[in-house]
């Protein structure tokens, strides 16, 4: 099994424990806050944060999919190859772009470690609060570069376009 694979089936498996997690804690909060009349905030706040991976990770697997939202109304006018060169110049400017985030990213991370703030509610390093930004901006960037790759191929080669 290569390493894509076993990276996308790491990845859906992820997303789908963390909505489930997700859903479970929200779930418990509104019943202990609505019928307890007990709050706690410790929950929210991971709730936040969970909510924040969850959205990170999942983009990297829209992208993959094919699912990620695009702006493709000129494209629709092109024929099929400069369609294909215009989706691999999008593909490639979004993964720089995402690189940057993921760039921007690290510095954050490295200066809130420096800093050695934490949380408000859980008292996790703020740093770890924030990695989850770094590590998906890079598989994001990751995902897009991969996708331009393809569409540059088959834009070269229709031949082997599949």
């Amino acid at each position: 099994m290569r390493f894509n694979e076993i990276f996308n089936s790491f990845e859906e498996l992820s997303i789908g424990g963390l909505l489930l997690l997700l859903a479970m804690a929200t779930t418990f909060q509104v019943i202990t806050r609505y019928c307890f009349d007990i709050t706690f905030d410790w929950m929210a706040e991971g709730s936040r944060y969970l909510t924040i991976l969850a959205t990170f990770a999942g983009a990297g697997l829209a992208v993959k999919s094919g699912a990620h939202f695009t702006m493709d109304a000129a494209i629709h006018f092109l024929p099929e190859r400069p369609t294909l060169l215009v989706k691999s110049i999008a593909h490639f400017f979004s993964s720089f772009i995402m690189f940057i985030v993921g760039y921007q990213a690290y510095v954050l991370v490295k200066k809130l470690a420096l800093f050695g703030m934490s949380t408000a509610s859980l008292g996790l390093p703020m740093w770890v609060a924030y990695l989850p930004i770094l590590f998906f901006s890079l598989v994001i960037g990751w995902r897009f570069f991969h996708e331009g790759i393809k569409s540059l191929r088959a834009f070269i080669n229709p031949a082997s376009a599949s």
